[in-house]
């Protein structure tokens, strides 16, 4: 879709990226767009932004072996329960060489909830 292609220019526009990492992005992006269409979740183009740069980071992070600090459980209380699913299923996929840790589903699933807020309750 040309619009993950212009979100993935707009991210690293000023940057030399690897073009595996953008390649990794473009799967992964076209992932969140297949899962969120089927749930009902409109992306607006912000929102995009922000998920194409935490995407961004998150390949890199894979692609280095980083992790992030663990965050603590109770937090997942604050995300709805098919956020969390929703942004696991994302993440994880069969004959992937990464293995997904749950702060990496944690912060994708704040990215989900917050849209899922405004969607529920615009005047949030």
């Amino acid at each position: 879709m040309q619009m993950m292609d212009d979100i993935l220019k707009e991210l690293t526009e000023s940057k030399q990226e690897n073009k595996s990492e953008i390649s990794e992005c473009k799967v992964i992006l076209h992932r969140i767009e297949g899962e969120t269409r089927r749930v009902g979740i409109d992306i607006p183009k912000d929102r995009w932004l922000a998920i194409g740069a935490h995407v961004l980071g998150f390949v890199r992070r894979m692609k280095n072996k980083e992790r992030l600090p663990v965050i603590e459980a109770e937090l997942f209380a604050e995300i709805h329960p098919d956020m969390v699913a929703l942004s696991r299923r994302v993440l994880v996929s069969e004959g992937e060489a990464w293995q997904v840790d749950e702060t990496e589903a944690f912060l994708l699933a704040v990215h989900f909830e917050a849209i899922r807020v405004m969607q529920t309750d615009p005047s949030q």
